[in-house]
């Protein structure tokens, strides 16, 4: 897959500043959109903490979560800016991420200031999306176009089934997780979380499975991504 960014949408005509992903520029934007609804139903379900009937309890812990989960979610509907982020014309001024579609020119395109080759991590660890601590950027890998774009509708079939704060099929769970919209939604966790996110190099590392996820306590679950992906793919899918 390759992208022709003379096929951009410019920022000036969209919400979002999307950049070298060519002809699917607006299928990013869609994701984007698409994810307006499910945030705010999950921040909605956020404010009632355990008490809610979603889900909260098992990813987050307790109530001490609520301010920090609703924080999170707040940034991402809203796409707040951060400050003093590389590369800034001015640190007072807020920016926005930056959605970038890699290529094998990403990272001499964007600087080698970048820790690593955002095209290259991509290939070689088989993500979706990459995110670095304190630049504006939020990568996409091409594999991110192999996910579905956003769930239609809620297949009782594959609802996940929880026993003992267990996920009796540990892939029901992410069968419900992965689309496009959700990818974004954990990348632009990282964006927020900065350097309190875990990651490659954290210890614990960031973590992916959902049994997992579900046995982390409050103040780990809530630097683990995976977890907020999981929330809003959640409150999404209730019936």
């Amino acid at each position: 897959m390759s992208f022709s960014a003379a096929a951009d949408i410019s920022p000036q005509n969209r919400a979002y500043d999307i950049r070298d992903c060519g002809s699917f520029s607006d299928q990013v934007g869609n994701a984007l959109d698409l994810g307006k609804e499910p945030l705010d139903a999950a921040i909605k379900s956020a404010k009632q903490g355990v008490k809610g009937l979603h889900g909260f309890q098992s990813w987050f812990k307790d109530d001490t979560a609520i301010p920090k989960v609703t924080e999170i979610l707040k940034n991402i509907q809203s796409m707040k800016g951060l400050r003093r982020l590389i590369p800034y014309p001015n640190i007072w001024i807020a920016q926005q991420p930056v959605f970038v579609c890699v290529n094998e020119s990403t990272f001499t395109r964007y600087g080698t200031r970048l820790r690593r080759d955002p095209y290259k991590t991509c290939q070689e660890l088989s993500l979706y999306g990459l995110y670095m601590p304190g630049w504006r950027y939020i990568f996409i890998c091409e594999r991110y176009f192999t996910l579905r774009k956003a769930p239609l509708g809620p297949p009782l079939r594959n609802c996940p089934h929880i026993v003992g704060n267990r996920f009796v099929v540990d892939a029901e769970m992410t069968r419900l997780a992965y689309y496009q919209t959700y990818a974004l939604i954990h990348e632009m966790v990282h964006f927020y979380l900065q350097r309190a996110s875990l990651g490659f190099n954290t210890d614990p590392k960031e973590t992916y499975a959902s049994n997992l996820c579900v046995n982390f306590d409050t103040k780990t679950s809530l630097r683990n991504p995976q977890n907020f992906q999981f929330f809003v793919a959640s409150k999404s899918w209730e019936v």
